[in-house]
């Protein structure tokens, strides 16, 4: 409840006609079988840095299996994407490739994208949370902070999350409670997310209760997008519910139409605007927002065109849209 007032709180008129306009003609792009797109996207991811301090199993930016350009988003770059999201953005997520943090200017960004009125979150592997930053983090305005526990003691965390420390994830968790209680803050929401996997299957009543001790405010289980195919028999849940894949190691349900790549964009380091989340090396930016402005470039000719082959073309969807889970 405390999430949704935090949201509601954001939206102004203006984005409110937006919403509604744009799912008008996403309805309508489903009824014609062809798309027809007014008004913007209302959800948008802008990515701090593509670095990271862990080596994920399945992580292209931990593993350095990006071919693009790795560092971080300059504050003046950062300034440019939230100004052109700003008149559209019900909400943001600060993240994208890599972690969060390790960008110096990380908080300064926040602060910069509150004062635009749009519901801001990110997501973090907890390692640079410390008691001083989780003050900052709660003073900065943002509304939600996803921090990753994939496992319920050091060994099975660091199955996955190679490089990490379980026992900083969870003191991590502790600081960002502590910090909001101290300052008498509701924000940001704490949610901490598991990936279920064969090596934590058996202990996630575990982990929530570790997590819920710590101070979570949510806990959520996601399922496990596995790339590698030698990491199936290593990660693969036996989980019915929490496994993308059947038997034969294949996407159980492939995504129809796909909604989120008609309501939501992402824009890189570099302020390539890319129009899925499942595009890690921008090999499908619809143009540059240096070059352009946002508007020009998500109801562009190609912009539509790359919808269309994406919505009722579908035997021509790119790679990234195989292993995609929605």
């Amino acid at each position: 409840m405390i999430e949704f007032w935090l949201f509601v709180k954001k939206l102004t008129f203006k984005k409110t006609v937006n919403f509604f306009v744009r799912s008008f003609y996403i309805l309508l792009s489903r009824c014609l079988k062809k798309v027809k797109i007014k008004a913007m996207p209302w959800s948008y991811s802008i990515e701090p840095t593509n670095l990271c301090n862990l080596k994920c199993r399945e992580c292209a930016s931990g593993l350095g299996l990006l071919i693009r350009r790795k560092g971080n988003i300059s504050i003046e770059n950062f300034r440019i994407a939230a100004d052109n999201i700003a008149p559209y953005a019900l909400n943001c997520f600060l993240y994208f490739q890599g972690e969060p943090f390790l960008n110096k200017d990380f908080f300064e960004m926040v602060k910069y994208a509150h004062k635009k009125r749009i519901f801001l979150a990110t997501s973090t592997n907890g390692h640079f949370i410390t008691e001083e930053t989780a003050e900052k983090t709660s003073l900065s305005g943002l509304d939600k902070i996803i921090v990753s526990l994939d496992g319920f003691n050091q060994e099975s965390y660091s199955a996955y999350r190679k490089n990490g420390d379980f026992q900083t994830v969870i003191n991590a968790i502790k600081f960002l409670s502590k910090a909001k209680k101290k300052l008498g803050r509701k924000n940001p929401i704490i949610e901490v997310q598991t990936i279920v996997n064969k090596i934590n299957e058996n202990n996630l009543q575990e982990i929530k209760a570790a997590a819920l001790k710590a101070g979570a405010d949510k806990f959520y289980l996601k399922t496990m997008q596995i790339e590698n195919a030698e990491d199936f028999p290593v990660f693969k849940t036996s989980i019915e519910k929490y496994s993308r894949y059947d038997n034969n190691n294949r996407l159980k349900h492939r995504v129809g139409f796909c909604l989120r790549i008609l309501n939501s964009a992402v824009i890189t380091i570099d302020l390539d605007v890319v129009p899925c989340c499942y595009d890690k090396d921008a090999a499908f930016s619809l143009g540059k927002i240096s070059s352009n402005n946002l508007k020009e470039i998500l109801l562009s000719p190609k912009a539509v065109t790359f919808y269309q082959q994406i919505e009722f073309q579908r035997d021509k969807r790119p790679e990234m849209c195989e292993n995609c889970g929605g």
